[in-house]
């Protein structure tokens, strides 16, 4: 099953950062989403945004050489964009 645009972006700018790769950064981003019993298919920008900021930190603690606070920030300029994109129906339900 595909994610939603706003996880697909998410999880490449993920992928790029210093130690990660593809299926580290979409495993590690969906166990974040288990976490707070968000899907991948269905999450908002919005959604996501509350996941990197709470989540997430703790899951990139464990990657050797991730810079967290830094790879935070970047995901969280990319929600920008991509909830500034989202339909309006998304954002209020």
């Amino acid at each position: 099953m595909a994610g939603s645009a706003s996880f697909e972006a998410i999880c490449a700018e993920l992928a790029s950062a210093k130690g990660m790769d593809r299926w580290t950064a979409r495993g590690m981003l969906q166990l974040a989403l288990m976490d707070a019993g968000l899907d991948k298919a269905t999450v908002s920008a919005t959604q996501l945004g509350v996941v990197v900021e709470r989540l997430l930190p703790r899951q990139l603690q464990s990657q050797t050489g991730v810079d967290v606070n830094r790879v935070c920030a970047r995901l969280r300029d990319v929600l920008a964009l991509e909830a500034a994109e989202e339909p309006l129906e998304t954002l209020e339900g």
